[in-house]
């Protein structure tokens, strides 16, 4: 298959990233977002892109969300990279705007993939796990905060079969970091809610960054103790999760062993270094008053948890805590990692 024409629906920091990259690479790539000061910048100023090694800009074609109606050329594939709460409109509305052969590639947060495949068909979704760090602070001007050799993308067909058409989409996914296939897509969209969980939720209620969570002792603990959680109810629902963090998921069921939450707390402080500076994506919301997606991090393994009849309290702790802080009734602070001692 093909894929002459694309689009990224949701033009936020890694739509940018990824718009920015396959743009520069000869790609021809639409990119369509609501946030209107973003998409006059880039109609009128190009594209920046700044990242550890490079500082580039790119003239984009970018349109906003008003101007989809215009589109007469079908799309191959389209990347939905919209927060996961706008799932499921944003599914329909560009349905119309794919060719009968076109795919939509969930590139977000969370399993997105069980909400798009029913409404496209499940042959018409692939799945794409984004792991590289990106920032969107200023129209026009996104940041690649990962180091640039930090494998970015993971694309895989629900089925678990290594198609070519993944393996086509790998190939062009490169030119924006490393990429690969995957024939356990399940496991690797888990290790990324594990990873997610850890991070995002802890980020925005202490105020820390990435690499911080992991070098500090409170917050160290519980990210880890939220890992063992979501792989304790991936496992029950069949899912061989893949490592997290490059660490085996079958470690992390056995963080209730004192020496080997020490293991696992000194891998990650390890590696805490390729994260770089950047915030995570749900920090960035708290900071700007919007709506987080905790509940399709956290609150979805709270939710999964209970299908399975496995306990997940420090996931449901930290969504209960999440909530306060998009009402404002609580701000992030160092602090709050003492409101979760309780459930570790």
């Amino acid at each position: 298959m093909r894929f002459d024409r694309l689009a990224i629906l949701g033009v936020g920091a890694i739509g940018s990233v990824i718009g920015g990259y396959l743009t520069r690479a000869g790609h021809d790539i639409t990119l369509i977002d609501m946030w209107a000061d973003h998409v006059e910048a880039m109609k009128k100023d190009g594209l920046r892109i700044t990242a550890l090694d490079d500082d580039f800009t790119v003239p984009v074609k970018a349109i906003h969300l008003g101007e989809v109606s215009n589109v007469s050329e079908p799309f191959d594939a389209v990347f939905v990279a919209m927060k996961s709460y706008d799932t499921v409109w944003a599914t329909h509305f560009i349905m119309p705007y794919l060719k009968p052969t076109g795919i939509i590639i969930s590139a977000q947060n969370a399993i997105n993939d069980e909400i798009i495949a029913p409404i496209v068909g499940y042959t018409r979704e692939i799945g794409c796990v984004i792991t590289l760090g990106a920032g969107l602070y200023d129209p026009g001007h996104a940041q690649r905060t990962s180091t640039p050799n930090r494998h970015s993308f993971t694309l895989g067909e629900p089925s678990g079969m290594a198609t070519e058409r993944v393996k086509a989409l790998v190939d062009i996914m490169t030119a924006a970091g490393p990429a690969k296939v995957t024939t356990n897509l399940w496991g690797e969209r888990w290790a990324k809610l594990a990873t997610n969980s850890m991070a995002n939720p802890i980020c925005s209620l202490t105020g820390i960054g990435s690499a911080a969570v992991r070098l500090t002792p409170e917050t160290a603990n519980i990210s880890v103790n939220v890992a063992s959680e979501v792989v304790k109810v991936g496992k029950a629902h069949g899912v061989e999760v893949e490592p997290i963090n490059g660490i085996p998921a079958a470690k992390y069921e056995q963080s209730g062993d004192a020496t080997v939450m020490e293991e696992i707390k000194t891998q990650l402080a390890e590696s805490a270094g390729q994260l770089g500076e950047g915030r995570p994506s749900m920090y960035q919301d708290v900071l700007k008053g919007r709506r987080t997606e905790i509940e399709f991090l956290n609150g979805y393994v709270a939710r999964r948890g209970q299908e399975a009849d496995v306990p997940t309290p420090v996931n449901e702790a930290i969504t209960r805590l999440l909530k306060q802080i998009e009402l404002g009734e609580l701000k992030p602070d160092i602090e709050n990692a003492k409101l979760l001692e309780r459930y570790i």
